[in-house]
């Protein structure tokens, strides 16, 4: 029933997309619009994925002289062209068979052959040249029928944003995009990048769309689709932003007069053939898009009710344990409370490092220490570590953030399943890396003062300073209890070697591969590095199952974790946790029970008396 309903709310939106995009037609603005987009040059197939690969974020593109004749812009000083190719035909001389007119066969000589002339051929050939998107370019204002900027509020913002990036089959990140565009979706590098500062509906409605390109668009090397059902860029972008617009106003956002706009200039003429073409693909998507997000949604708002329950408690709490384990394993496990209270405490944790940056920047400098001080008063080094590991991880692709501390987070074990919810995410990567960086050599500092003081004190002269004893012998005797002895105190964690942290990072890089390959197959976009392989040859570390062992003797134990629903008909495997297993060499002193077995064997041994076969007495 709820499906049903979905579908005809669908319906009656996409029935209004179609009646605004016609009065839209019949406007005067939209004349002149086409008037000014008919000197734009049509690209092919091919140039059309040259220049989305060199510059996804393009819109209008045309060459520099172009740009000049037609549109009175001239491309700024600096900018970079987007190559592609152009027909170059040259003319060249050929030798054919002189053919009669008349009965349209070729002519024969007097000797037998043929006869032959030389004509002038025109033959097919391609030369580079370089074209220039007109965000690269300055001058006469284009006509444009879309608004500049969508503006406004939306409800319940973070928690429908957090539902949009679980929805999402990609990575979503805020970043700076040059050119003026408000987002793009990169099939080479699988994400979604969105510009930042933008209001809270453009936002949304931005993310939507490239949800869209990524669920509809995305390139999947081995599947090879027939020409006739490749979708040209006219098509893909009326899918993209008639999804958008239809999902929108699901949830009360409106976005017509920007929609309209865009829909209108993406199609081809009056017929809107491309939005025609393509309503089905467009109900099923957007359908299928309002009931993830539905769900995802009532879960969130759901814990953002429980947590504004807790914070209205004035007592501080204790801070919940760091729950390294799915969702599906805590609920098999009966842990789900502490599941979710190291996911709220996670987030609480992220909002709390993105205030601490925003309150301590100004005048273009970031007060580092002052902000990692605000944030470790309220939560625990470890947590706050987890956090910015799980950060760095999700960000790795980000050139802005230094190799050292990509290096460093690998180092810490995060659960990649809702890793966005506690992404640190909207401050510039520059500064996030600045954060951690603080971070660390606080941290450092801290473990440095603390066992130098550990050091410094000796236990007698703690317990005696103030006395006139200056030293104390204490002397142990050692009791035959006939008590049981109580159970030793669990060992201490073994703190890992150089070395061993080496073999770690390289096992889990090849892990990953591993899962990568067994999720998507050649589709996997993952790959272990040839470092890692030679490292783990060269100490003698293989994988066996479940084990990692070196040289015959076990390592670490691999403990495996699945999504809690499956994808594509299977449980995604996430990214397994690293358990140290080896046994240390050591000489354990022998158990009760063996040193009692040792005493009686050098006791001398008593005969036992000897039974009589027929009276079975003793003699």
């Amino acid at each position: 029933m709820a499906e049903n309903k979905n579908a005809q709310q669908v319906r009656e939106i996409t029935d209004k997309l179609e009646q605004g995009i016609k009065e839209l037609f019949e406007s005067e603005r939209f004349k002149e619009y086409l008037r000014t987009m008919s000197k734009f040059y049509n690209y092919s197939f091919n140039n059309t994925l040259l220049i989305a690969m060199q510059k996804p974020e393009a819109t209008y593109v045309a060459g520099y002289t172009s740009w000049q004749r037609n549109f009175d812009r001239q491309v700024m000083k600096g900018e970079k062209g987007i190559k592609i190719l152009a027909p170059a035909p040259y003319k060249a001389q050929e030798e054919r068979e002189k053919i009669d007119p008349a009965t349209q066969k070729p002519v024969i000589g007097a000797d037998g052959k043929a006869v032959t002339e030389t004509v002038e051929v025109l033959r097919p050939a391609f030369k580079v040249v370089s074209v220039f998107d007109v965000s690269q370019t300055d001058g006469k204002e284009l006509p444009d029928i879309i608004v500049d900027e969508l503006k406004g509020t939306v409800e319940n913002y973070e928690a429908f944003f957090d539902a949009l990036r679980q929805e999402s089959p990609v990575p979503i990140s805020f970043e700076d995009i040059p050119g003026g565009a408000k987002g793009f979706f990169s099939p080479v590098e699988s994400r979604i990048a969105i510009q930042e500062g933008m209001s809270e509906i453009q936002t949304v409605k931005t993310a939507i769309h490239e949800i869209a390109h990524a669920k509809l668009h995305a390139v999947k090397p081995d599947e090879k689709a027939a020409p006739e059902d490749k979708k040209d860029r006219h098509t893909k972008e009326v899918e993209a932003e008639s999804v958008a617009y239809t999902v929108c106003q699901r949830y009360g956002i409106e976005t017509s007069d920007y929609s309209f706009g865009y829909i209108a200039g993406w199609s081809s003429g009056k017929e809107t053939k491309e939005l025609k073409s393509s309503l089905d693909t467009i109900r099923k998507t957007a359908a299928e898009m309002i009931e993830g997000i539905d769900a995802k949604l009532k879960v969130l708002l759901a814990e953002k009710a429980q947590s504004v329950e807790q914070e209205a408690v004035p007592e501080k709490k204790l801070e919940a344990p760091i729950y390294r384990e799915t969702a599906n394993y805590a609920y098999e496990a009966g842990e789900l409370e502490s599941y979710r209270a190291s996911l709220a405490a996670n987030v609480e944790c992220r909002r709390a490092i993105e205030a601490a940056i925003s309150s301590n920047y100004g005048d273009n400098r970031l007060d580092a220490d002052a902000a990692v001080k605000s944030v470790l008063e309220q939560f625990s080094p470890e947590r706050v570590r987890y956090v910015l590991a799980n950060t760095i991880q999700q960000k790795d692709f980000d050139g802005r953030i230094p190799h050292p501390l990509k290096e460093w987070a690998k180092t810490v074990e995060v659960c990649p399943e809702n890793a966005s919810r506690f992404l640190v995410d909207k401050p510039n990567p520059g500064l996030t890396a600045l954060f951690v960086d603080a971070f660390r050599q606080q941290s450092e500092a801290q473990k440095e003062v603390t066992s130098e003081k550990t050091e410094e004190r000796d236990p007698e002269v703690v317990a005696w300073e103030n006395d006139e004893i200056t030293s104390i012998e204490v002397k142990t005797v050692e009791v035959n209890s006939p008590i049981a002895p109580m159970p030793e105190e669990a060992p201490k964690a073994h703190r890992l070697t150089a070395e061993e942290k080496e073999i770690k990072a390289a096992v889990m890089d090849t892990l990953k591969g591993q899962i990568a390959y067994n999720n998507d197959g050649m589709r996997a976009s993952y790959r272990a590095s040839n470092h890692s392989f030679n490292l783990l040859a060269r100490n003698g570390v293989r994988i066996e199952g479940n084990t990692v062992t070196q040289n015959g003797e076990p390592l670490f134990k691999i403990h495996r974790r699945h999504a809690a629903r499956k994808t594509q008909g299977c449980y995604r495997e996430l990214m397994p946790t690293l358990e140290y297993v080896k046994q240390e060499q050591k000489q354990e002193k022998p158990s009760i029970r063996d040193q009692l077995k040792a005493a009686a064997k050098t006791q001398p041994e008593k005969k036992s008396p000897v039974k009589s076969k027929t009276h079975d007495m003793e003699l």
